[in-house]
């Protein structure tokens, strides 16, 4: 997810704003430790204009519960998210789940996964199984690797890593089909400064 981020956070905010991505290496920790950052970036807020978006694979958990513990953590430590906004409508957290894994983000372009890829099946997106890419059942990273070796690519291991890379470089905006990526995207430039 981190070199999907770096890839497309510079094309949403188009230099409206600066960024940084960090990573915290698992969805367990992230839960663990985020009311601690939230509450260090709520006494950063006091004297910066500082936004943050949480993101995070849903995997195999329950979406709304999972929106419900990024949210009250964000409530928790007084910072008001897109979801529970101040009266006035200000807030300063997004929260946002990729459905089910990145990759479903990677399916919702298909076109940018034949750019990285020369040779990757056309009229995937035609097959049932694939026309909601965030519907895709049985692992969406499993699924893609399964489509990259029918034309030769990964014969064996999957690198998660440059493969994001490599596809990220040329996922488009507003031509991605994945509802959660748009939700991402839309969650991003709500927070930007001339889009509030």
């Amino acid at each position: 997810m981190e070199a999907v981020l770096h890839e497309i956070v510079p094309e949403i905010l188009q230099g409206r704003a600066e960024h940084k991505v960090i990573n915290l290496q698992s969805k367990a920790r992230l839960l663990r430790v985020l009311r601690d950052r939230y509450r260090a970036y709520a006494r950063r807020m006091q004297t910066e204009d500082l936004r943050v978006v949480v993101l995070v694979d849903r995997d195999r958990d329950d979406c709304v519960t999972l929106k419900g513990k990024l949210e009250a953590a964000a409530r928790d430590c007084g910072l008001p998210t897109k979801t529970s906004p101040r009266n006035d409508g200000v807030f300063f957290v997004v929260s946002r789940i990729v459905i089910e894994e990145l990759e479903a983000w990677f399916f919702g372009d298909l076109e940018a996964v034949r750019q990285a890829y020369p040779g990757f099946p056309r009229g995937l997106e035609k097959r049932s199984a694939y026309r909601d890419p965030d519907a895709i059942t049985g692992g969406t990273w499993e699924r893609l690797h399964k489509e990259l070796q029918t034309v030769g690519y990964y014969k064996e291991k999957y690198p998660k890593v440059l493969a994001a890379r490599k596809i990220g470089s040329h996922l488009q905006m507003t031509r991605n089909r994945s509802r959660s990526f748009q939700c991402f995207r839309l969650g991003v430039e709500a927070l930007l400064p001339n889009e509030r």
